[in-house]
């Protein structure tokens, strides 16, 4: 099948102008390992598969660049931040660029098969400022989810349990939180480091029946928070692909930022969150 791929792509290339060629080469099919392409893409070489993040990189050779600009307000040189849900390192690897050398970044990823991506895509890259951890991050008292239960683990190898706590972090900028559902549980265990660093919260809200309870636990952390539908798909992506793969839907990553009220940081241009029972108006900025 790749070799009919590319004989394909070939073909297409051979009938176009030089920019047409370059284009067409840029969302060609890239090299496949097993079930992953490789390809160059904006901050840097990666492995990738599935039908967003996945097809993100294929087409547009990145992955939500609106998050990656939201976070990038708040994390500069020398910075530590956690991203819980790290996936393949899709975030991870342009957070590792804005921090630096001089910075760190723990990336936590509860799936082992997604955990090897991880760090395949760090490995590669020449990442030395990331530390890639292999847990399900709750509780003590919370154990991790059976594969028949969660994504979030595999069928073969079931992740430890451990707590936001204890990775023994002293000071971190920001926290990212992106985990389906569970990112209430995330923030619990990580209650003194949240009381001791007051980072930065960017944290995923897309199960109403679960948003009420965040938003009330995240308010009670003393922040201030904002809606921000981030949009997947950017017009100036690293490709310069104009065409968005999932029109007419828009694909937004529903992410709730959270600024702690001590520390005098606004974000005026997102709608604020005025009450729990409120949901997404994605007609907002």
């Amino acid at each position: 099948m790749g070799s009919f791929l590319n004989f394909a792509w070939r073909n297409i290339i051979d009938s176009r102008t030089p920019s047409q060629v370059a284009f067409a080469r840029r969302i060609a099919p890239g090299r496949k390992f097993a079930n992953l392409q490789l390809k160059q893409c904006r901050y840097g070489w990666m492995l990738f598969d599935g039908p967003y993040i996945g097809k993100c990189f294929e087409l547009y050779g990145e992955y939500s660049e609106s998050e990656v600009a939201m976070m990038r307000r708040f994390v500069g040189a020398g910075d530590n931040v956690i991203d819980v849900g790290a996936n393949i390192g899709d975030l991870t690897l342009p957070l590792a660029q804005m921090v630096g050398e001089s910075g760190s970044i723990h990336a936590v990823e509860s799936n082992a098969e997604v955990f090897n991506v991880l760090c395949a895509n760090l490995a590669i890259n020449g990442v030395r400022n990331v530390r890639p951890v292999s847990a399900y991050l709750a509780s003590p008292a919370e154990r991790a989810p059976a594969a028949t239960e969660s994504l979030f683990v595999s069928e073969r190898w079931a992740p430890p349990t451990v707590a936001l706590d204890d990775l023994g972090l002293e000071h971190c900028r920001l926290l990212k939180v992106d985990v389906d559902g569970k990112e209430v549980d995330i923030l619990r265990s990580g209650a003194r480091l949240i009381e001791r660093a007051r980072p930065v919260l960017y944290v995923e809200n897309d199960v109403r029946e679960r948003s009420s309870a965040l938003l009330r636990h995240m308010a009670e952390l003393e922040y201030d928070l904002y809606w921000h539908s981030a949009p997947i798909y950017s017009p100036d992506n690293f490709f310069g692909n104009p065409d968005n793969f999932w029109m007419p839907e828009m694909i937004f990553s529903a992410m709730v930022l959270g600024l702690p009220r001590e520390s005098g940081l606004t974000a005026e241009d997102l709608p604020k969150v005025r009450s729990f029972d409120e949901w997404w108006n994605l007609s907002s900025p």
